[in-house]
């Protein structure tokens, strides 16, 4: 595990992590997109009594409804087209480890009720099987939505939410935590050097600066690809302003919308920064979710949500 930070509250979360691991509770963890939630599920296992069996992952977003139930409880031969074989579920090949669900906003609401049994039951059953199965997991969720809301839209079961998140563990952006920049950059420059990517040793002060001044929408994750960029650019054992992208000329949320949005809905100003986002991207979905911050399926469902509104053709 490689948690980099030296805000206190990092030092906090963490202190609540390790307690947080001794129980066999479901665990929630919130954050925006890029914060680090993948780590924090991993260090959650490995300070937990589950550390010695295994550790698996699955994006919820990434699979379709049937694949994604396929990945996690398993299929039997001939379950559905191309199941030429049985397979194993994650919850059966992580007995007695910890599952990490991420991205749950995104799992299909079939699967939802099928997960509620897991948790209620510790029970399921393979795709295409009567057979009911025991499961001993541990599971980990994660989500950069506000699943009270997806409640209210009928998007995400209550009952589930419940389940989930018995307790839950907020990961603050990246802005609320300006003490981590440094060492984290100094982290990732050791890295990077480590991987053969660049010999840079140091920033210059200046650009410390930048970085230390600058909001981070996309949190760590874009902390870490600015770097890697200035690295590849850079000429030096320095990354200085000459190779540095400059963050000023990012345009602040303010000035990529009109004063007239702020007199507006949270819906609706929604709605006109997605169609903003697509057109920006000439239409391109994956593109336009991706600088949204939102997975491809989600953008999906919006817009699909905006057609039966009449919103958009």
């Amino acid at each position: 595990m490689s948690i980099i930070f030296q805000s206190q509250c990092i030092n906090e979360l963490l202190d609540r992590t390790k307690r947080f691991a001794k129980s066999s509770a479901a665990i929630l963890i919130t954050g925006e997109t890029g914060t680090g939630k993948e780590l924090l599920a991993r260090a959650i296992h490995e300070f937990s009594n589950r550390s010695k069996n295994p550790y698996l992952q699955v994006n919820c977003a990434a699979l379709s409804e049937q694949l994604i139930e396929s990945e996690l409880f398993g299929h039997e031969t001939g379950a559905f087209t191309g199941a030429t074989q049985a397979r194993q579920g994650r919850l059966e090949v992580v007995e007695n480890g910890t599952l990490f669900l991420d991205e749950i906003g995104e799992l299909p609401i079939g699967t939802q009720a099928k997960l509620l049994r897991v948790l209620e039951e510790r029970e399921y059953q393979r795709v295409g099987s009567n057979q009911t199965l025991s499961v001993n997991a541990r599971i980990v969720a994660a989500t950069n939505r506000l699943l009270d809301q997806e409640v209210r839209e009928r998007r995400f079961r209550e009952d589930l939410l419940h389940r989930i998140n018995v307790l839950c563990l907020d990961i603050p952006p990246l802005r609320e935590r300006r003490d981590d920049i440094p060492p984290l950059v100094t982290h990732f420059l050791k890295r990077f050097q480590s991987e053969g990517e660049c010999q840079v040793l140091r920033v210059s002060s200046s650009v410390m600066r930048q970085l230390c001044e600058h909001d981070w929408p996309g949190n760590v994750r874009e902390l870490r690809n600015t770097v890697l960029k200035s690295c590849v650019l850079a000429q030096g054992p320095e990354i200085t302003a000459v190779e540095f992208p400059t963050l000023t000329e990012r345009a602040s949320f303010e000035d990529e919308l009109p004063a007239s949005f702020l007199k507006l809905p949270l819906e609706e100003i929604e709605r006109r920064v997605i169609l903003m986002r697509l057109s920006q991207n000439q239409g391109n979905k994956a593109a336009a979710a991706e600088t949204l911050g939102v997975t491809s399926r989600t953008l999906r469902n919006k817009m699909d949500r905006y057609r039966k509104l009449g919103y958009v053709a």
